[in-house]
């Protein structure tokens, strides 16, 4: 566990202190996955007014179960995901009992959510996001939008399903798509998650830390 007390004003003008979380293990301390997955990490609230404010800064999530290392920074950050990536990369190398772990980087809660959430169903999470490319290049109302995001929501083992949430306020769009499993599992069996030297963008994807398809929105 690691947090650290922060100086605050609300927008009532109230000032006050609250305890913000710099980095979350959820093997020592279990609690902190639910409280993840439901919002409350780095959530406050005012005393005074008794309005609640999620602060939005780094965090770190780690699982020593899943060997799950993944590292959150602030939406505004994605920009610099290359530069990111390559200064926790050589921070990993220098330790030797990281060397099994799976390391992620993601910008803002909700990917870090979508993370834990794919990686808590046992799926890959690239090629997770090669099903989300399908999905766009298949729409043009999607490839349009500037805002489009999709997210893993779901997976769902007795219906053999995956289910993807796409949302775009400029398109005005929020629906669930259902994708059935065997398109996961042919990207798997042609391994297109595991072509790195192929230059495309399935390739560019799946490279690194940053493993989501908005990274080939930045870098274009």
């Amino acid at each position: 566990m690691s947090y650290r007390s922060f100086d605050l004003c609300c927008s009532c003008g109230h000032e006050f202190t609250a305890r913000l979380w710099d980095a979350i293990n959820v093997t020592e301390q279990k609690t902190l996955k639910s409280r993840l997955l439901s919002g409350e990490i780095n959530l406050i609230q005012c005393k005074k007014c008794g309005k609640k404010s999620y602060i939005e800064k780094e965090l770190l999530y780690h699982d020593m179960n899943q060997k799950l290392w993944i590292q959150m920074f602030p939406q505004s950050e994605r920009s610099r995901w290359h530069s990111l990536e390559e200064e926790n990369l050589k921070k990993i190398k220098k330790s030797i009992k990281f060397q099994k772990y799976q390391f992620r980087l993601t910008f803002g809660r909700e990917e870090l959510i979508e993370k834990v959430r794919i990686f808590e169903s046992c799926l890959d999470d690239r090629i997770i996001e090669l099903l989300k490319l399908r999905v766009m290049e298949e729409d043009e109302q999607l490839k349009s939008a500037s805002d489009l995001r999709i997210l893993f929501s779901r997976y769902v083992p007795e219906d053999a399903e995956i289910q993807l949430h796409v949302l775009s306020i400029e398109k005005n769009l929020s629906q669930t798509v259902v994708i059935s499993f065997d398109h996961y599992q042919e990207i798997e069996e042609m391994e297109e998650h595991l072509k790195e030297n192929e230059k495309n963008q399935s390739s560019e994807i799946c490279q690194g830390m940053y493993i989501n398809i908005e990274k080939t929105r930045v870098l274009h």
